[in-house]
């Protein structure tokens, strides 16, 4: 493997933004890795990712973000408004202002931008080992520092196992025997506008999220600004639930669904092709991460549903937090190096998982409480609306 001491890799399932992530803070930290993908390519499908300075500060200090480039657009903060009324809410100020409070860019990415800078990255790396079209259904471990994992029916060996394979995990069982996710009952939408159809003010660097009853919408632009990302959410009991991030969708629902918002905001719904949607999951924190010298990472670990923005983030700092306390446990603690690994990061994430589904159940109010919200936000200073996450995006992470 590649390692000039010829010491076995940790080995890492899943090539997606948290595996990828554990690869890259893994050789920053001095141990070789090897990567295996299921799928016969690198490729990854979604559309556009928010990321916070928790996530930005990490990328940039890995040298992901240069792989970024201009692809990546710096956002000036958030605009909330009402998506019955098309009337203005409020707004959260990023940009400069932001940066100076948190020490790292907000940045809008398409998610197959992110994915290549990080691949770049590993690549660029002697220390990592990139297997496609070759999925882990298995491990044992013996009682010496090593373990195995089956890859297409063989064994191979390595000093420890990081599980990445995203929220349908196929080794979370094996970790937490019972481990269930729970069906929110919400489908996420998702597709991508040419920029140049849409009006002037949709293209300028800005996340801008619509409040209704039972649904929400986001858009913001990627891809160098070239493209506007659209998400909805809505609550949908009609739509099948099943696995995959990409299912083809069918848009008379989002046409019913937005029927009666304002329309400004459903034209945009109106110019999107080739919906794709999801069903959301989330799960109560699991009894553990680890066992032995095997571990969870990202999703697999701790699935977060998408109103703050914070899946990817807490995969990539999973990945930070993990790789120095195993550079430093050596050979023969990895086990405990690992416990420790869930020890600090539980309480944030199950923190994050948690606020993350209080915020879908606000942004989906009706009724009185519709009125009620928009009522404070109207009255919230934008400032408070940033520091009320200083917990949030001032995380820093001891970087190896």
């Amino acid at each position: 493997m590649a390692s000039n001491s010829g010491e076995l890799p940790f080995l890492v399932a899943g090539a997606g933004i948290g595996g990828l992530s554990a690869a890259i803070a893994l050789a920053r930290s001095g141990l070789p890795t090897v990567v295996f993908e299921k799928s016969e390519s690198f490729s990854t499908h979604g559309a556009g990712i928010q990321l916070g300075p928790n996530a930005t500060r990490i990328l940039r200090d890995w040298g992901v973000l240069k792989h970024l480039g201009k692809r990546a657009v710096v956002s000036r903060g958030i605009l909330i408004g009402d998506g019955l009324t098309g009337s203005p809410l409020n707004t959260v100020p990023f940009g400069a202002e932001a940066e100076e409070r948190f020490g790292a860019p907000f940045l809008l990415v398409h998610r197959s931008d992110l994915h290549a800078a990080l691949l770049k990255t590993a690549q660029a790396s002697k220390s990592v080992t990139l297997k496609a079209g070759c999925g882990l259904d298995g491990f044992k471990q013996g009682p010496e520092a090593e373990l195995q994992v089956r890859a297409e029916g063989e064994f191979i060996s390595g000093k420890g196992l990081i599980c990445a394979d995203g929220v349908w995990s196929a080794l979370r069982e094996l970790v937490d025997p019972g481990a269930r996710l729970q069906d929110t009952r919400r489908t996420a939408w998702r597709t991508l506008v040419d920029a140049k159809s849409v009006p002037d003010a949709i293209r300028e660097p800005w996340t801008r999220l619509w409040l209704s009853p039972g649904a929400h919408l986001v858009h913001y632009p990627v891809s160098g600004g070239d493209r506007i990302n659209v998400v909805s959410v809505i609550d949908d009991r009609r739509s099948q639930v099943a696995e995959g991030w990409n299912r083809a969708a069918d848009p008379s629902i989002l046409e019913t669904v937005f029927e009666p918002w304002n329309a400004h905001v459903a034209e945009l719904v109106r110019q999107g092709h080739h919906w794709r949607c999801w069903s959301l999951y989330s799960m109560s924190p699991l009894r553990s991460w680890t066992q032995g010298r095997v571990c969870l990472l990202g999703d697999a670990a701790h699935p977060t549903v998408p109103f703050l923005a914070q899946g990817a983030a807490m995969a990539i700092e999973d990945a930070a937090m993990l790789a120095p306390l195993l550079a430093a446990a050596g050979d023969e603690d990895v086990a405990g190096a690992m416990k420790r690994y869930e020890i600090d990061r539980i309480e944030r994430t199950a923190r994050t998982a948690f606020e993350s589904r209080k915020m879908g159940n606000i942004y989906h109010m009706g009724g009185i409480g519709r009125h009620m919200r928009n009522l404070i936000l109207r009255m919230r200073k934008p400032q408070s609306l940033l520091k009320r996450y200083d917990w949030l995006y001032g995380f820093r992470a001891e970087l190896g």
